[in-house]
């Protein structure tokens, strides 16, 4: 059937309504253009014009196109054997120049008086930024926590981000040139890394008893305690202080972050991070995964964090003994310095990444120190209050005091750090719990006594690591080739502890750095203080004459 068209007559009359209508729509836009100004003029017209751009690009396919992310993260190739990030191993700590930059001290508990002109507190300028980009894909990809709970996140900037800016790639191989490592240091961390990313479980934890992890020949056998709290933390620990995190792409981006994830899966709602384990292992454990958590969210402001390391912060505090300001296996206990000294550095991880920590507290501890401090000059400390000096627990203890804002030109640190320097000197017993905190109290002091000390205990780990071609490789045996003082905590223990010792060059920027300022708040060039230099001398450098020491005494 033939289709009807329309005739000559009618297609004339369409033509001419077209007519009008143009004639029409112009006349008014003659008369809107004469009404708008110029400048809606030039908004409309360019409003249209990005209006037809959108258009076309759409149309042609360019545009974004829906996410394929499926809620896991695939990491990216892991980096050859010798590579740290990108930085190659043989040149780590040695960036071939002798720039000096501008790093900061770390953070102590305590606000400094103003006019102080030794401090333990960051100079920073307002630009600076240490922090990573969050992505929220990346964050989204551990296990068990809604992206939704990453809304309302703050980011962390100078004030909080900078006492882990050590950490961080660009930065880290000056630190270690500057503060006294090597590359052969920096080899040893990367293959102890290796070590302990190798021996974690499936389920995202550590076992102090790792054997179930082990490849080729495997690692020798060994009878451990049991903790799973503790070895994840210990597993965590190192990785971070390398400046591994789970929100950035690196070597073992998924390795932290599925040890993150077994903790916070595991945590109580009290905030206690103990599973269970043998002896008195609760505190120490709840305090090393707790430090673990602290740190993670400090370097990468994952807002998911924040809540579980205040609650395991929380749980500390709350278990403190009030009446002498100490921890110990149990709520309620009278402390002792070691368990003491966990909880502090895990209360100080949290407090740098910019969590709560009660001013009650802070009292307790100083509280403490003082009960537990064997001599009225507090330059030595005991296990137990009441007990004899100790000088594992001196070192401990004065790290806390550094950590509480002791100043480094303080007759009474300096005194007791150069009993434990000392010490270390004449003992002949491998102690790695020792070496760790008497490490970070002498670098924080610098001078000939750590210059000395780094030199001994950096290349005694580096020449005490399992070399081969073994499952063993990269870690430090704890029988071999001296039975360690903790062999009974196992090879993960003395393995993480050795990173970490090695990792002190980075892992905290440095706590002391003489500072002055001007009205103005500019820094000047730190000034000679004579009465330091003098009190350092005094402790540091006994004089040989008895008469130069008291022309000096008199001079003062």
């Amino acid at each position: 059937m033939a289709r009807h068209r329309p005739g000559a007559g009618f297609a004339r009359w369409l033509r001419l309504q077209r007519i009008l209508i143009v004639r029409r729509t112009v006349r008014r836009l003659h008369d809107w253009h004469q009404w708008l100004p110029s400048w809606g003029t030039s908004v409309l017209v360019h409003a249209i014009a990005l209006l037809i751009l959108a258009l076309i690009y759409f149309s042609t396919g360019s545009g974004p196109r829906e996410s394929q992310f499926n809620g896991e993260f695939t990491p990216g190739p892991v980096l050859g054997e010798g590579l740290i990030s990108s930085v190659p191993a043989e040149v780590a700590g040695d960036p071939f120049n002798t720039n000096q930059t501008k790093e900061f001290p770390s953070l102590s508990f305590d606000t400094v008086a103003k006019g102080t002109k030794i401090i333990n507190q960051p100079a920073l300028p307002a630009d600076v930024k240490f922090t990573h980009t969050i992505t929220p894909p990346r964050v989204a990809a551990m296990p068990g926590v809604k992206l939704s709970d990453t809304v309302g996140s703050r980011l962390h900037f100078e004030d909080l981000s900078a006492p882990f800016a050590g950490r961080d790639e660009a930065t880290r191989a000056k630190l270690v040139r500057r503060e006294g490592g090597s590359a052969e240091s920096e080899k040893a961390v990367q293959a102890g890394l290796d070590w302990i990313a190798r021996h974690q479980r499936p389920d995202g934890a550590w076992s102090l008893d790792y054997h179930g992890q082990c490849v080729d020949d495997g690692c020798p056998f060994e009878t451990t305690m049991a903790s799973d709290t503790a070895a994840t933390g210990l597993g965590l620990l190192p990785l971070l202080g390398a400046g591994h995190i789970h929100t950035k792409e690196c070597r073992y981006q998924d390795n932290v972050r599925r040890g993150l994830a077994f903790l916070m899966k595991n945590q109580s709602p009290e905030g206690e991070l103990f599973l269970g384990g043998s002896g008195n292992t609760k505190f120490y454990s709840h305090a090393i995964a707790a430090m673990a958590l602290c740190e993670a969210y400090g370097i990468s402001n994952d807002p998911r964090l924040k809540i579980p390391a205040q609650r395991a912060l929380n749980f500390i505090a709350k278990n403190q003994n009030l009446d002498d300001g100490g921890w110990r296996y149990f709520p309620g206990q009278s402390g002792d310095t070691s368990v003491f000294g966990w909880q502090m550095f895990a209360l100080r991880s949290g407090k740098l990444a910019g969590l709560e920590v009660s001013k009650r507290t802070i009292a307790g501890c100083r509280k403490y120190l003082d009960r537990a401090a064997t001599d009225k000059g507090r330059t030595a400390y005991s296990y137990l209050i009441g007990g004899p000096a100790d000088p594992v627990m001196t070192a401990e203890a004065l790290l806390c005091r550094q950590y509480l804002g002791w100043p480094n030109d303080y007759g009474p640190l300096l005194k007791g750090a150069k009993s434990v320097y000392d010490h270390l000197l004449a003992s002949e017993q491998r102690d790695i719990y020792y070496w760790y905190y008497a490490t970070q109290m002498l670098h924080n002091l610098q001078g000939k006594e750590w210059v000395s000390w780094n030199k001994r205990i950096r290349d005694g780990l580096v020449g005490m690591q399992v070399t081969g071609v073994g499952c063993a490789k990269g870690s430090w045996d704890p029988q071999s080739p001296q039975r360690d003082r903790r062999s009974t905590a196992g090879r993960l223990y003395v393995t993480s502890l050795s990173i970490l010792t090695l990792e002190v060059y980075y892992r905290w920027l440095p706590l002391y750095k003489p500072v002055d300022r001007s009205e103005d708040g500019n820094e000047k060039p730190p000034l000679d203080d004579e009465k330091s230099q003098l009190a350092k001398q005094a402790v540091l450098e006994p004089a040989a004459k008895p008469a130069q020491a008291t022309a000096k005494k008199k001079a003062k």
